[in-house]
């Protein structure tokens, strides 16, 4: 999961930057799909306090639940407080 999310932002830099133009590119580049590369790039939108709980979660700690697909519907609320509602959840299932 960290390393999706360390992707995704990095990819972010990248585009921002304009060392990458688009996201076609960078799944050119990667040798995955476009829509692989959106999903990815999705994980941006998680409010800020939840990439950097996963950012910090020791490796292999909630590995089984805190996953990329599970943070994926997640990322896709506008709303940050229900994010974190969902998230706190989520965490709450490896406890």
């Amino acid at each position: 999961m960290v390393e999706f999310l360390r992707k995704a932002q990095d990819w972010r830099r990248q585009l921002d930057a304009g060392d990458v133009r688009t996201q076609s590119e960078i799944a050119r580049r990667e040798g995955i799909s476009r829509a692989r590369v959106t999903q990815i790039m999705a994980l941006n939108r998680l409010a800020p306090e939840i990439q950097d709980r996963v950012l910090s979660l020791p490796a292999m700690v909630h590995r089984s639940v805190i996953t990329e697909k599970a943070l994926r519907p997640i990322a896709l609320l506008d709303n940050r407080d229900t994010q974190n509602d969902l998230f706190r959840e989520l965490v709450q299932q490896t406890e």
